[in-house]
């Protein structure tokens, strides 16, 4: 039996090589869809930070818009009434 184990690894030495290498190959691919796996999850991860930031700063972007607009009023209001203070105060002069 050791005979004919001996005499078939002689006569097919190429495809049990060919076989080897497809072993090794494969084990390598493995490992690198594996690491292109774990990066794609590190840049996924960094990303939803990203625009977890970007709507943090959109939201206190808006609630800044919202102050601004109301001191613009408030200072619209403002002058209108001291306008028309002004005008009455005018009006009773004359």
């Amino acid at each position: 039996m050791n005979n004919s184990t001996n005499g078939f690894l002689f006569k097919n030495w190429q495809i049990i090589l060919w076989f080897v290498i497809a072993v090794f190959t494969a084990g390598g691919l493995f490992s690198e869809f594996t690491s292109v796996k774990t990066e794609l999850t590190i840049v996924h991860d960094r990303l939803d930070q990203k625009v977890k930031v970007i709507n943090e700063l959109e939201d206190r972007l808006i609630d800044i818009e919202k102050q601004l607009e109301y001191e613009r009023g408030l200072l619209e209001a403002t002058i209108e009434e001291v306008n028309f203070i002004n005008n009455e105060q005018l009006s009773k002069k004359h």
